[in-house]
C-alpha cells in the first residue's frame, strides 16, 4: 500500500542544511516527504506561486529575509499554508513571536532528528487544516471582485473600456476601484486617465517581499476620477521589464483585501494573462466588428477555452462597432461561437462641424449607456445610471478610442 505523501517546499540558503533535512524525511516512517529546495524566499515565493505545496518549511534567515519577514510574506501570498520556521538559534521569544504571527511550529536545527522533524511537519498540517474548517465571523472588508478586459487583438479599444468599466464601477457602486495596468504597451491607462506616476507594476512585483498597504499606497497613482491607478511595465519587446505572473497573481491576492473592485487590462492574449486570468471572477474578451478582428477573436475564445476559461467567466465585448454592422447579433454568436454582451458604437471624432459633434455626443451617450449596464452587472446593480457624472472623462477617452 503507498504511503501518503506531502509536498514540502524548504526554503533555505545552505545547502549542507538543506541536504540534512531532505536526509532526515527520507526515511520518516508512514509518510513520503518530496521536497522542493529554494534557497532564498524570492524563489521559494515563485516556486509557491505554481501550486501543490501542502507546507513551507522556511529558514528564519536568507538572503533576501530577515527574521520574520519570509513568514509574513508568506502569509500574505499563502494564507492556507502550513509554515514551519528553522533556524539556528534557541530563541524563546522568536519563536512566540512566529507562533504569534502564524507559524504552526519553530524548530532548531541543532536540536532536530528525523522523527521529530517528521511529527512535527504533519502535525502542522493537522493543525493548519483545523483552523481552516474553523467557521471564521466574516469581516465587513470583502476580498475585491477582480474583472479583466483583454484584447482579441490590437487597437480594439481595451484599454478604452476598462478606463470606463472602472469609473463607473467607482460611481456606481462605490467603494475602492483598483485600475491595473498589465497591457505591456505605451502607459495606455495613464494616457487614457490622464495621470503620471513614479511606479510601475514592475515595481510593485520587484518589492513583493515588503509590500504592505502604505509601500502601495506610495505605487499607486490617485486619479481625479477616485480610481487608483497602477501603470503599466512597458513595451513587450523589453523582455526584462515584464514582471513574472506568479508575482502579479500575489500582487492581486495582497490588493484584494485593499479595495472593492479591481479591474484588469490584460492587453492581448499571452502566458501572462492566460496566468493571471486564473484569478479574475470574470473575463471580458474584447474586440472590433471587422472581419479580421472576429476571426481574431473567434481564435481568442478557443484558445481560451482550451485553457479552462468558458461558461460564465468568459464574456466578449465588440467594440468600434458601426451603426449599420455587417452582421446581426444572431450571426455573431454563431461566427464566434459565444454570446456577445455589449456592441459599443464607433465614435466618428475627426469629423468637422455641429453635425459631426452632434454625432459624436449621440454615440457617447450610447457607449455610456451600454458601459453603465456592464458595470451594473458587475456590480450585482439592477441598472446602471448612465444619466450621471459629468462627460469630461468620456470626451477624453474618446479621442483615444482605439486604447
Amino acid at each position: 500500500m503507498d504511503r501518503p505523501s506531502l509536498q514540502v517546499l524548504l526554503i533555505e540558503d545552505n545547502p549542507g542544511d538543506a541536504d540534512l533535512v531532505k536526509d532526515m524525511l527520507a526515511d520518516a516512517g508512514d509518510v513520503a516527504f518530496r521536497i522542493d529546495w529554494a534557497d532564498a524566499l524570492l524563489p521559494g515565493l515563485d516556486r509557491l506561486a505554481r501550486g501543490d505545496i501542502d507546507l513551507v518549511l522556511l529558514d528564519v534567515s536568507l538572503p533576501d529575509s530577515q527574521g520574520l519577514d519570509g513568514l509574513n510574506a508568506i502569509r500574505i501570498h499563502a494564507p492556507n499554508v502550513p509554515i514551519v520556521l528553522l533556524t539556528g538559534w534557541d530563541n524563546e521569544s522568536l519563536a512566540l513571536r512566529a507562533v504569534h504571527g502564524g507559524a504552526q511550529d519553530y524548530l532548531v536545527k541543532g536540536k532536530l532528528d528525523g522523527a521529530t522533524l517528521a511529527r512535527s511537519l504533519r502535525r502542522a498540517v493537522v493543525r493548519q487544516q483545523t483552523q481552516i474548517d474553523i467557521p471564521k465571523i466574516e469581516s465587513a472588508q470583502q476580498p475585491a471582485k477582480i474583472v479583466g478586459y483583454l484584447g482579441a487583438k490590437g487597437g480594439v479599444g481595451t484599454s478604452t473600456v476598462a478606463c470606463h468599466i472602472s469609473r463607473d464601477l467607482n460611481r456606481q457602486a462605490g467603494g475602492r476601484v483598483l485600475l491595473m495596468d498589465l497591457s505591456a504597451g505605451a502607459n495606455s491607462i495613464g494616457v487614457l486617465m490622464q495621470v503620471k506616476g513614479t511606479y510601475t507594476i514592475l515595481d510593485a512585483s520587484n518589492d513583493i517581499l515588503h509590500l504592505d498597504r502604505d509601500r502601495w499606497e506610495k505605487l499607486v497613482v490617485h486619479s481625479a476620477t477616485g480610481v487608483d491607478i497602477i501603470q503599466s511595465a512597458g513595451p513587450a519587446c523589453q523582455e526584462e521589464r515584464q514582471p513574472k505572473a506568479e508575482r502579479i497573481q500575489f500582487i492581486l491576492r495582497f490588493v484584494r483585501t485593499l479595495y472593492q473592485w479591481i479591474v484588469i487590462d490584460l492587453g492581448r492574449l499571452g502566458p501572462l494573462p492566460v496566468r493571471v486570468a486564473r484569478e479574475l471572477g470574470q473575463l471580458f474578451l474584447v474586440s472590433a466588428c471587422d472581419v479580421l478582428a472576429l476571426n481574431e477573436a473567434k481564435w481568442a475564445i478557443h484558445a481560451l477555452r482550451e485553457a479552462g476559461f468558458g461558461g460564465n467567466s468568459l464574456h466578449v465585448i465588440l467594440n468600434q462597432v458601426p451603426w449599420r454592422p455587417g452582421f446581426s447579433p444572431a450571426e455573431l454568436q454563431e461566427i464566434l461561437g459565444a454570446p456577445v454582451d455589449a456592441m459599443l458604437p464607433e465614435s466618428r471624432p475627426g469629423l468637422l462641424g455641429a453635425a459631426s459633434e452632434g454625432s459624436v455626443l449621440i454615440e457617447g451617450r450610447e457607449f455610456q449607456k451600454q458601459i453603465a449596464h456592464m458595470a451594473a452587472g458587475i456590480a450585482g446593480l439592477e441598472e446602471g445610471d448612465s444619466a450621471k457624472g459629468p462627460l469630461s472623462f468620456l470626451a477624453g477617452v474618446l479621442r483615444h478610442a482605439t486604447g
